[in-house]
This record gives C-alpha cells, sequence and structure tokens, in this order.
C-alpha cells in the first residue's frame, strides 16, 4: 500500500538513473517531469512533460500529500579541455546543473515552508568533486550545487526542510557510454568493489533520507569507495 501522505517529484525523469532507481519504489507516491513530451509513463511513476516552472509549482500545490520530496536527476556534461573550452558550453553546463535547480527550489520553497516539512535531494557525482581532465563546466557547477546543498541546509532545516547530496559513483547509462572506456575502466578500477554502481543503493539513501529528520547538509557517497 502506498504511502500517500509523501509525493516524490522528479526532475530528470527520463534519465536511466531515475528510470532504474524508482522502479525500486512502491510505497511512495511518485511524479516525474521531463522534458521530453513523448515520455508519458516509465516503469511505475507518471511523467509530466516540463513546460515551465510555474507549471511544476501548480502540480505541486495541487498534491494532496502532506510531505514533498524534490529529487535532481538531470544532469549535462561536456567534455572539453580548458584551451578549448567555450562559454556557452560553460553557461549551459552550469544552468543545466545549478541553475535550473535553484530556480526550481526558490520556486517550491513557500510550498514547502507552509506544509512545514521538504526533502531536497540533489546529484552530483564523486568523479565531479575529484575532477578529472576534460570536466572543468561539469565539475564547477557540481561543487556549485555542492555548496548550495549547504546554504540551503543552513538557511531552512529549522523548518523541517532537509537538503542532501547524492555523490554517486559509476553508474550503466547512456552518459556512461559516451565517455572513453579507458577513462571508465579507471574509475572503475579507482572504486574499492571494482564495479558498476548499484540503483538499489540509491533508492536506498533517498528512502532513508525521506525517513531521517536529522541528516541534512550532507554529502552521502554511493561510489564504491571511489578513491
Amino acid at each position: 500500500m502506498k504511502n500517500d501522505s509523501v509525493t516524490i517529484f522528479i526532475f530528470g525523469a527520463g534519465s536511466r538513473i531515475a528510470r532504474e532507481t524508482f522502479k525500486k519504489f512502491k510505497d511512495y507516491n511518485i511524479v516525474g517531469f521531463s522534458k521530453y513530451s513523448k515520455i508519458s509513463k516509465i516503469n511505475e511513476y507518471k511523467v509530466l512533460r516540463f513546460k515551465n516552472i510555474n507549471f511544476v509549482k501548480k502540480t505541486i500545490e495541487k498534491t494532496k500529500s502532506n510531505k514533498i520530496v524534490l529529487v535532481f536527476m538531470e544532469t549535462l556534461s561536456i567534455p572539453n579541455l580548458i584551451i578549448n573550452k567555450s562559454q556557452s558550453e560553460l553557461e549551459r553546463e552550469i544552468k543545466s546543473n545549478l541553475l535550473n535547480p535553484h530556480n526550481i527550489i526558490k520556486k517550491i520553497l513557500p510550498v514547502l515552508i507552509k506544509k512545514n516539512w521538504g526533502r531536497i535531494i540533489l546529484c552530483g557525482s564523486s568523479g565531479a568533486l575529484s575532477s578529472s581532465p576534460g570536466i572543468s563546466g561539469y565539475s564547477l557547477s557540481k561543487h556549485g550545487l555542492l555548496g548550495y546543498n549547504k546554504i540551503l541546509s543552513k538557511e531552512y532545516a529549522s523548518l523541517g526542510i532537509t537538503s542532501n547530496y547524492l555523490s554517486l559513483g559509476v553508474f550503466k547509462s547512456p552518459l556512461s557510454a559516451k565517455v572513453n572506456q579507458n577513462y571508465i575502466k579507471k574509475l572503475l578500477s579507482d572504486t574499492d568493489t571494482k564495479n558498476y554502481g548499484d540503483y538499489s543503493s540509491v533508492a536506498n539513501a533517498i528512502d532513508f533520507i525521506i525517513k531521517s529528520d536529522y541528516v541534512t547538509g550532507s554529502i552521502i557517497p554511493i561510489d564504491g569507495g571511489y578513491n
């Protein structure tokens, strides 16, 4: 039986990690937002086209749930060395990975404040935090998101709204398939498990955050012991 008091809203619902993670969930209401209009349902959750932020706010305001969870899984990486990195590439990555979540959160915060409860879950990667050649924009924006996570916690945890950052390792996805496979092998060799990520671990972490009032401002590594 689903817990109708909790609704999870996923941003980047069409991504592989979202699809694989949230098919593990059976106990919560789940609504995804995607920029791709052809998607209407993924696995067991409903997907709405991301028309604009006002549409998102109205959708969330209509939910009957007392507890709202926002999960940000959309990400963008444009590999390029700094000497070749264009300003437009950098701006696209910062907009996708940092500014878009900020604009959505800013719009939804009054709803969460009114309910005196909220969970904001931001997704980054351990690779972005440690940095590697060719990912300057991706790394920069994810470091910014990490700082943003801590500020969110400082400003709103006392109002029942927590914010946490999931630092993910290497998962099988269309994004990882585009990356040089020798580099992927190197990343996997730098993990303790020597293997790709387990989506169940991501689902377990999200469930843990939902149920935990005293976990906020944290970085939660789900990266197989990436060094």
